[in-house]
């Protein structure tokens, strides 16, 4: 019974992700991961650095990354995306992210 449930949720996850495609914004973040490019970004959205299009988007969407918990199933696909950068900066620069942490919360 209990695998049923665990089976069900992996298929919903499954579903929502499948619904969402990652923009060419997201995708370029997500590929072009480097100290500088890390650190230039995180400068701008904790207002410590000169921001460009990409910083001006990262930082409109900082405060919500910051405090939007766990979504599950029930994520737009906004949210899905920005959970994809949050991960991934929490994964390999997690000093960066504190940064980021510490100016929202």
């Amino acid at each position: 019974m209990m695998a049923k449930g665990f089976l069900l949720l992996l298929l919903i996850a499954y579903t929502s992700a499948m619904k969402c495609s990652v923009d060419s914004e997201v995708r370029f973040i997500l590929n072009n991961f480097n100290r500088g490019a890390v650190t230039r970004n995180v400068d701008c959205v904790v207002g410590s650095g000169p921001c460009d299009n990409l910083g001006n988007r990262l930082k409109a969407e900082a405060p919500n990354a910051v405090r939007q918990g766990r979504c599950g199933s029930s994520c737009t696909c906004d949210q899905i995306q920005v959970r994809l950068v949050v991960n991934k900066l929490k994964r390999e620069y997690p000093g960066q992210w504190t940064r980021v942490v510490n100016r929202f919360s």
